[in-house]
């Protein structure tokens, strides 16, 4: 009966540490960065990427805009210096100066619309990086909160690692051995009482002879059904 005993006081250990150990492992896949997190930076480098091909457009428009600026410029200057005297000529750069012209308010269009859209994807930018920054700011609170329950859990293992060492050195090696194997095939209950003449791990019924030998504390019994060691 003190070997079924001291088995009960032990697995009531090794349940403890079972949720504490369960627990940190929990824990410690949950200390990863979560996958809404991850897509989140994603969705931000994405559209970062998007703001930063529209404003490469936006300097090579400008650029362009400007060198037809410029050719506009020297042509009107030109025209009204006084330095064409040629009918034929002026003509000519009349019709150039229009033409330029006419190429300046496309090439400002199009810069205007590029623009636009640089204003349009920086403002989605902004958007994914606000919800960036609230996804963030949550998952560093639950990670602050998770370090402090790892911090305050450790320790309660290890000293439940330590009772259980302790537990288990005054217990006869081959029937540790075998409420450790049950207890690995039965989800962690190695040991059942006898409840109302069944076993309180499978509710079997048991056999009056097995009763009495539990009862009688014949030494280590087992059910008939699923083999976990019993207790009166």
């Amino acid at each position: 009966m003190a070997a079924t005993t001291d088995l009960f006081g032990l697995q009531e250990t090794d349940l403890l540490l079972d949720k504490a150990q369960a627990r940190l492992a929990e824990i410690e896949d949950s200390l990863a960065e979560t996958e809404e997190l991850l897509e989140a930076r994603a969705e931000l480098e994405a559209k970062e990427s998007i703001v930063d091909g529209i404003r490469t457009q936006q300097k090579e428009a400008e650029e362009v805009a400007e060198d037809v600026r410029a050719k506009a410029a020297e042509i009107e200057k030109k025209l009204y210096a006084g330095t064409v005297k040629n009918p034929k000529e002026l003509q000519d750069l009349d019709a150039d100066l229009r033409s330029v012209k006419e190429l300046v308010a496309r090439r400002e269009d199009e810069l205007l619309a590029i623009l636009e859209q640089a204003e349009a994807a920086e403002s989605e930018a902004a958007e994914v990086r606000a919800k960036l920054d609230e996804i963030e700011g949550d998952w560093k609170a639950e990670q602050a909160e998770l370090l402090v329950e790892k911090r305050e859990l450790e320790p309660q293992a290890e000293e439940l690692r330590a009772r259980r060492d302790g537990q288990a050195a005054g217990v006869d090696r081959s029937v540790l051995s075998m409420y450790d194997n049950i207890r690995a095939r039965k989800g962690g209950l190695g040991v059942a009482r006898l409840e109302r003449g069944m076993c309180g791990g499978c509710r079997i019924t048991l056999p009056v002879s097995i009763m009495q030998r539990v009862r009688g504390g014949g030494g280590v019994v087992q059910c008939v059904s699923c083999e976990r060691i019993l207790l009166n």
